[in-house]
């Protein structure tokens, strides 16, 4: 065997026999603490068989009264029973030769008893009353605003502005009112005004705190300080450590779920940071966090936010990850949601782990869940990095197929990420309702899914491509810096969503059309582009990539550094990209000396003393900036049917690893043309590891011309390198022969349909049309050859459907489309065909007999919880949280229908 050949086939071995550590794992929800030994085995063998790799335990509010007849026990958070279950599959995971992760406290975000209201998350409110002066002022607030008041400022106001040199800290005018013994509200002090139109800006911490949001019994309580690292380390020690300390080496990982802290816009020791980090008090400027004080507003709005970001990215994402290594343990950080520098705060984490919310079913660039959390990764060096998979996948719920998350897992791997967490397995023992105990927001990815037998399928594709995604470094040569001081700098007091805001600045539309062009991108942020690039010849080299053109958009801040940095990667040859010029720096104290500066750099730059390298501003950051693109920078891969089909580059050593998706249910003929590669490759399917021809191959200028033709659903390696041969190059087959299977029964729940020349939907039977389950469809036909393949085609199949030829298992089909190969169980003479389907689960949902069985508790109970309404908001939005019954009024389609071909070919 050669090399060379040796060395591709390792590509073809990992494929088809991928490692144990590259499976898939899922989330795994317990209700109230309520499960038992014996369930916990039984799900655990369900997930093994099915191909998953390990469990993050989410432990979550009650769904049920006690009931010692169905054996229900809701079980106290941190009682004796909690350590002896959650140790108990911890034990089994490991004998199991599966990972256990678990998520700290009882469900998101971070908190419960131990917090009280001095390391509670606070919410600063801003009050105003405008005072016409002169006079001498003083105000009895009481009843008027609940809490404390953090910080109070006055100043005199020109038009709606305040004028920044009238503002003073009035703070010390508070004091508290007293009835009898009690301080009962606050007033102010009498302060003298001067003439002209005042206002007054006081800042008043909610006495009212966010509660952590769907806990078990004994685990409510307030959501911690995210800021604090007294908070922190309260929580860790009361809610953590005691757990870590009985699972010792059978727990994997720590795991933080989003930030999801609702006004979280202030913490203790805010005021005292802000003037140690800024240099000044903000105090007498708060006024600007929520109004305008003119020309500095911005710095002042910036310097706010960036203090808040070092607190929480020191006191809770760096504090998180530092904590659990110096217990052994791996930190898998979800970061989304912070107010933070959102790289820094990803990269804190071992595992950065982003998230697909929503429909995402497509190819699409998702920068506010995906592509931020997987730039991190590579600015930082992470070799993992995970993704959160099918939250809300399909609204309404229960309708998703294993086609709808190979869609939606193969969108996420081409948004740079390599692991998967199924979101999500619900607990369901058999005593639980027909089909189980789903969870509010999610795709129902256990056992009581009617295709869950067939999920293994999926399972294997999934660890085979996180595999061959682990391999090597990611290549990426944009750079797309995020405006993030801009969005701080305009951003008003506020949990601020970063993420959220970055996306809406920079474009969602905006940042898929580059990725679809061919232009697949990193984010860059400035300790990125400063403390980790570094500016060379042919780029800016940070980790393993170097980018060669950055692009600014929507960018109107710099800081002085960075904008220093970006100097020298143009002048030593880099291309800048920009939609408008940067024109001024970042804060208050800096911005005195360094808003010029930038200024000043910009303008060299865009003025044309570029030195070896280049820079571009164009109109707009929509078509003007895409055809300048296209023009001046070369694309890693043009992909013609780019709304189809979607791509991801890694580099392994010598060789260059490409992954090609089709995300969507129609086949895709294109084009694939590659810069400055030979046509030395091979192509791999990513599900069998089969070696694949090309359709058609031409090397003309530098450039690589590769057509193939994409089936629906089908994922392609294409695997380039100095000892890899070139490509098989042919047409794919076509059948010789059609012929038309007809005359089917189908039986399912005890009902046989007639005789009919095609297959025939559930629904058409009255006693099936609320049905969900298996349904077996027989037909028989005559063959009379021989053939090297002959493929069973359905044209349309509902959900999944195994294959039975003369009672031979001939394989799966759960995608489109919907083809196999059952050359291998045909007989001469008579044959008989047999197809086990499967459906999803929507209809039995809808179904009357579970609209009769969703029935509330009584208000008051005999057994724990003993208050009904403790039980009865969860089960509100269990089953039917948006409202399954008013999308559908009607069953909808399970089963087979229309023609059923065998193709045959020679």
């Amino acid at each position: 065997m050669q090399a060379g050949t040796s060395r591709f086939m390792k590509y073809q071995d990992i494929i088809k026999k991928p490692p144990e550590e590259s499976k898939g794992m899922t989330r795994w929800w317990w209700y109230g603490c309520a499960v038992t030994e014996k369930e916990i085995d039984r799900e655990l063998r369900f997930m093994k068989e099915a191909g998953l790799g390990g469990v993050e335990v989410q432990i979550l509010y009650p769904l049920h009264r006690d009931d010692p007849e169905k054996g229900i026990e809701n079980v106290p958070y941190f009682s004796p029973r909690f350590f002896e279950l959650v140790g108990y599959a911890a034990r089994r995971c490991r004998e199991m030769g599966l990972r256990f992760d678990f998520t700290p406290g009882s469900s998101w975000p971070y908190g419960g008893p131990p917090i009280s209201e001095e390391f509670a998350m606070q919410s600063a409110l801003p009050y105003q009353l405008d005072i016409m002066g002169p006079c001498r002022y003083s105000h009895d607030f009481t009843t008027q605003f609940t809490g404390s008041v953090a910080a109070a400022s006055l100043g005199k106001m020109e038009g709606c502005a305040m004028r920044p040199e009238t503002a003073r800290d009035v703070t010390a005018a508070f004091t508290d009112k007293y009835l009898f013994n009690w301080p009962w509200g606050a007033q102010m002090q009498p302060v003298d005004i001067p003439e002209g139109r005042h206002k007054l800006t006081v800042f008043v911490v909610n006495r009212y705190r966010q509660p952590v949001l769907k806990p078990c019994p004994n685990a409510d309580g307030l959501v911690m300080d995210h800021c604090s690292a007294a908070a922190f380390d309260r929580f860790f020690e009361q809610m953590v450590e005691p757990l870590t300390e009985r699972l010792g080496d059978n727990l994997g990982s720590l795991f933080c779920d989003s930030i999801e802290c609702d006004g979280h816009n202030w913490s203790g020791a805010l005021l005292e940071e802000f003037k140690k980090r800024r240099g000044y008090l903000l105090e007498p400027y708060i006024y600007a966090l929520w109004g305008d004080m003119g020309e500095i507003t911005g710095d002042i709005r910036y310097d706010y936010f960036r203090t808040m970001s070092d607190l929480t990215i020191e006191n809770f994402f760096a504090r998180f990850t530092d904590w659990s290594r110096a217990r052994g343990l791996a930190a898998r950080i979800q970061a989304h949601g912070t107010w933070g520098d959102i790289l820094k705060a990803y990269a804190c984490a071992d595992i950065p782990e982003g998230e697909t919310f929503g429909e995402h079913d497509k190819l699409e660039c998702n920068t506010i869940h995906r592509r931020l959390a997987s730039s991190s990764g590579h600015l930082y060096g992470k070799k993992i990095i995970s993704n959160e998979s099918f939250t809300w996948l399909k609204v309404p719920r229960f309708t998703e197929t294993l086609e709808d998350l190979k869609a939606a897992v193969d969108a996420v791997f081409l948004d740079g990420m390599n692991m998967i967490v199924n979101h999500g397995y619900a607990y369901s023992p058999p005593e639980a309702d027909p089909h189980g105990w789903p969870f509010y927001a999610s795709c129902n990815i256990n056992h009581t899914a009617g295709w869950w037998p067939l999920y293994h399928h999926l399972g294997h594709y999934i660890q085979s491509c996180c595999a061959m995604l682990r391999l090597g470094e990611p290549v990426s040569n944009i750079g797309i810096y995020l405006p993030q001081a801009d969005v701080w700098a305009e951003g008003m007091l506020s949990d601020l969503h970063l993420a959220m805001k970055l996306e809406e600045r920079i474009g969602r539309a905006s940042a898929d059309r580059i990725n679809k062009a061919g232009y697949w991108f990193d984010y860059l942020n400035d300790e990125g582009i400063c403390a980790l690039g570094k500016a060379a010849a042919d780029g800016l080299h940070i980790g393993s990539n170097c980018y060669r053109t950055i692009l600014l958009l929507q960018c109107g801040r710099l800081p002085l550094e960075t904008a220093l940095q970006l100097e020298r990667f143009v002048k030593a040859g880099g291309t800048l990209i920009a939609d408008g010029i940067p024109s001024r720096s970042c804060g208050l104290i800096e911005g005195k000396t360094d808003h010029e500066k930038v200024k000043q750099i910009m303008a060299r730059l865009f003025g044309g003393d570029c030195g070896k390298g280049r820079v571009f501003l164009t109109e707009n950051k929509e078509n003007a900036l895409l055809e300048l693109l296209r023009r001046e920078i070369t694309p890693d891969v043009t992909v013609e049917k780019n709304e189809q089909v979607g791509f991801v580059h890694r580099r392994d050593g010598k060789n260059d690893l490409y992954f090609f998706a089709n995300v969507s249910r129609e086949p895709a003929d294109t084009s694939l043309v590659f810069h400055q590669l030979s046509a030395r490759f091979e192509a791999l399917d990513a599900e069998s590891g089969e070696i694949l021809p090309v359709q058609e191959l031409s090397e003309k200028d530098g450039l690589l011309t590769v057509r193939l033709k994409f089936a629906p659903m089908q994922s392609i390696f294409l695997v380039f390198g100095p000892e890899i041969g070139k490509p098989e190059v042919k047409t794919l087959p076509q059948p010789v022969k059609e012929m038309e299977i007809t005359g089917w029964t189908l039986a399912a729940n005890g009902v046989t349909l007639p005789e009919s020349e095609t297959p025939r939907l559930w629904s058409e039977a009255e006693a099936l049309q609320w049905y969900s389950g298996a349904g077996s469809y027989q037909a028989e036909f005559s063959w009379d050859g021989s053939a090297k393949r002959a493929e069973l085609a359905l044209e349309t199949l509902h959900c999944t459907a195994s294959v039975y030829v003369n009672g031979i298992f001939c394989g799966d089909i759960w995608k489109r489309p919907f083809r196999l190969d059952i050359a291998k169980a045909l007989r001469p003479g008579k044959n008989k065909l047999q197809l086990e389907v499967r459906s999803t689960i929507i209809n039995a949902m809808l179904s009357p007999e579970i609209a009769a069985a969703e029935t509330e508790e009584a208000p008051l109970l005999d057994v724990w919880p003993y208050f009904g309404e403790t039980i009865n908001k969860h089960l509100r939005e269990r089953w039917f949280n948006w409202r399954e019954r008013e999308y559908f009024k009607e069953p909808q389609p399970a089963g087979l229908t229309g023609k059923v071909m065998l193709l045959i070919y020679q």
